[in-house]
């Protein structure tokens, strides 16, 4: 008896613990289930399902409380700060539960595979079917490819517990073509899932891509002032994965061109769209996940190509005494890359106080063994678009990858500009998006592209 009362003493305890915490209703039935991230990153989707919208992103290590679950409990609701619309589901393969996931209430019923047949499959051999074969990730993470090759080009990273259907297999078997969700396809090892169904029944391919009887142009500016990567800077790159530099990270320096919640930070919350014509970017995604939301030390609204090296503006919780913003940047992050994109902000100086400012930044990075990628802005406060004229000569001087964002943008009505120097805003949807692009939406497809060029090009 009184052990029995002193349990419900600390579930009363608990819960009105939770309630002053002001928890959700499912998040105080849930007993204090906690759920920590173990795969390197995930999308949390908007139902319980593979196929679902993308709504959030998280990351390896974090943990969150279970508000809900699934009926056969392979899905997870989770309470994720400012979601909406409980928009927070994930597979419970991608972590490890801590506690009891019984007390978590049932949110959502078991919902079947976007992809499976509502009926039942009909058994082999009948005339015009095709019995339905599913390939399931049994390894933590791996490439979808293009071919059925392990040289094949990289299309999609899959995760472990996901689930697709697969439409062929490869002449020797150890390769299947997958379905992937909005029409793509990829092909996978055999040998890294679980299959469900007879791989007997599917058709042999030899894995050729089918050609496409009319490929979609590019929208203006797309693919235009993008980087190439010279000997010189790729020696750069490789000195600083020696000196201990991350190649999963890379920093931006810049001013409000160049933080969120704007720049790149779609590409971590998962608010974006490739779609088909850049499905190809999704592994640079996938690489350098966590340094796209991140703005760091160095990049701040209102700061100029001198404001780096200003200790004034670095930030006393987190940089040392007397360390510059881009010193500590540098300390904190340890990127292997480095986008630059100043002068907004600086437009009142001379062109010798910029260009001597943008010199002592390039060569800081290149000191420490982080590779910059200079970037020309959209704008011309300064007059005469002289600011990208000295970032343009800087580039061909130190030999490092220039992202000519001013070129790419001059593609667009009044180079994507609405005022003087405010880009139009555009959310990073690249399927369905109307052409031209706006100005935003060109930006953060650019960076994205330089970013892939480079790492492509320096490794």
């Amino acid at each position: 008896m009184v052990k029995s009362m002193g349990r419900w003493l600390v579930l009363a305890g608990m819960l009105l613990a939770w309630i002053a915490g002001g928890r959700s209703p499912a998040a105080l039935a849930a007993g204090g289930v906690g759920f920590t991230v173990t795969v390197q990153s995930a999308f949390l989707r908007e139902q319980p399902d593979y196929s679902a919208r993308r709504a959030y992103s998280v990351f390896e290590g974090q943990r969150y409380a279970v508000e809900g679950r699934t009926q056969d409990s392979a899905w997870l609701l989770l309470s994720f700060a400012g979601a909406a619309n409980h928009a927070t589901w994930i597979p419970a393969v991608y972590g490890q539960i801590d506690g009891n996931l019984d007390w978590a209430p049932v949110a959502a019923p078991v919902i079947a595979p976007t992809a499976a047949p509502a009926t039942a499959a009909p058994a082999p051999g009948a005339a015009g079917t095709t019995p339905a074969v599913r390939y399931t990730v049994a390894v933590k993470s791996l490439f979808g490819r293009s071919a059925p090759s392990a040289d094949a080009a990289r299309v999609v990273s899959l995760f472990r517990g996901q689930t697709y259907a697969a439409t062929a297999q490869s002449e020797d078997g150890l390769w299947l073509r997958l379905s992937l969700a909005g029409g793509g396809e990829a092909w996978v090892a055999r040998a890294h899932g679980a299959l469900t169904g007879s791989a007997a029944a599917l058709p042999v391919s030899s894995g050729a891509p089918a050609p496409a009887p009319t490929a979609a142009a590019p929208p203006a500016g797309a693919g235009v002032g993008l980087p190439a990567v010279s000997d010189a800077a790729r020696a750069i790159y490789q000195r600083g994965l020696s000196l201990g530099n991350n190649p999963r990270a890379f920093s931006k320096i810049g001013d409000c061109n160049s933080v969120g919640p704007y720049f790149l930070a779609p590409f971590d919350r998962g608010e974006y769209r490739l779609g088909g014509l850049y499905a190809y970017l999704q592994p640079t995604i996938d690489h350098f996940a966590g340094s796209f939301g991140r703005d760091g030390m160095a990049a701040r609204d209102g700061m100029n190509a001198g404001s780096v090296f200003d200790t004034l503006w670095a930030d006393p919780r987190l940089c040392e005494r007397g360390e510059t913003p881009l010193a500590c940047e540098a300390r904190l992050n340890r990127p292997s890359l480095a986008i630059i994109s100043l002068g907004t902000n600086g437009y009142w100086q001379s062109d010798q106080e910029y260009e001597t400012n943008l010199r002592r930044i390039l060569d800081d990075l290149i000191e420490r063994g982080v590779l910059p990628i200079l970037s020309t802005k959209a704008d011309n406060l300064e007059g005469g678009d002289r600011f990208n004229q000295i970032v343009a000569r800087l580039a061909g001087e130190y030999n490092v990858p220039l992202w000519d964002f001013a070129r790419a943008a001059r593609g667009l009505p009044g180079s994507g500009l609405v005022d003087a120097y405010h880009l139009s805003w555009g959310q990073a949807f690249y399927d369905t998006s109307p052409a031209p692009l706006l100005g935003w939406q060109l930006r953060n497809l650019t960076a994205l592209q330089a970013l892939e060029a480079v790492w492509r090009g320096a490794r």
